[in-house]
């Protein structure tokens, strides 16, 4: 199968795994659904990626920054998920579920607004703009050889580990901003790599995952100070910041192992792990061992 064929297998299995998800999440908005959304989302926003690197069609960035507005509007209702997800783990004391139940009230809140936005008629547009896409990826089976597909991957690939490295390089344990930055471009390298593994090989899979349980513990971390700052934040509001004292310390001290980690994980991503050796299309290639990492909470894995 030629490169822009896998490409567009690609593609079509996110969007169907989108659809799936979209009519999930207009009827429930749960945990499980949502999480599903949001990944298909990014894998989309990937593929386009890799994409415009093929095509300079107007349609592509247009449909980009549409995906991208979606996975905004369901960040809130995520975030709340999955600190109501970490609660669970934290002894119920009284005040801890009073925090709780003020959190469940916050839920339905966006659930509702989530389910008011994912309006049928919203999703006939981007199913317009999907099939344009799908159009200009047949197009381009006739000017772009697998040659051609490879180098705008290599391309795109290159801009993303760069992107990645130069964050690594200026990461700090003790600075949350460096962390935040680190997290969001492994993130997306991640899953430029993912959309690309169809072209790339097997052992791009292995390499994805190896970025995908950095991030989770990345993720885990940030979930767990948003967590721990919203609940001093009630207290203070509520004078009840002695009551949560303990709950605090508790969720300082998951975040202080998360972030040991972290800082013993990172190194093992090789400087040069995603410049990708593409492999001739027809090649067999043995998936490589990923490295062993914690794999704490779902959530946080891909979202």
């Amino acid at each position: 199968m030629s490169g822009i064929n896998l490409l567009l297998h690609s593609f079509e299995r996110s969007w169907k795994g989108f659809s799936s998800a979209w009519k999930k999440s207009r009827a429930t908005a749960a945990e499980e659904p949502i999480h599903d959304l949001r990944v298909n989302v990014r894998r989309l926003i990937a593929t386009l990626e890799l994409t415009r690197a093929l095509s300079r069609n107007r349609e592509i960035p247009e449909l980009q920054k549409d995906f991208k507005r979606i996975l905004k509007r369901m960040g809130s209702l995520r975030d709340v998920q999955v600190q109501l997800l970490t609660l669970k783990d934290i002894r119920q004391t009284a005040a801890v579920v009073a925090f709780k139940e003020s959190l469940e009230r916050r839920e339905k809140r966006e659930i509702a607004q989530i389910r008011q936005k994912l309006k049928t008629t919203r999703k006939r547009d981007l199913a317009k703009g999907v099939k344009a896409i799908e159009a200009e990826f047949k197009r381009l089976r006739a000017t772009r050889d697998d040659a051609k597909v490879r180098k705008a991957i290599d391309t795109v690939l290159r801009i993303r580990r760069n992107e990645f490295l130069k964050c690594k390089r200026r990461f700090k344990p003790a600075v949350d901003e460096t962390l935040h930055d680190v997290r969001i471009a492994l993130k997306k390298f991640r899953y430029v790599v993912e959309a690309a593994q169809p072209v790339l090989g097997p052992s791009a899979k292995a390499r994805a995952l190896q970025m995908q349980a950095l991030q989770r513990l990345m993720g885990d971390s940030r979930d767990l100070e948003m967590l721990r700052a919203m609940l001093e934040k009630w207290a203070v509001r509520r004078g009840r910041k002695l009551a949560v004292f303990p709950a605090m310390n508790q969720l300082q001290l998951k975040r202080n192992r998360l972030l040991k980690e972290i800082v013993r994980a990172l190194p093992r991503l090789e400087d040069n792990q995603t410049a990708e050796k593409i492999q001739p299309l027809a090649e067999k290639t043995a998936v490589a061992a990923a490295v062993a990492l914690p794999t704490p909470n779902r959530m946080a894995a891909t979202g």
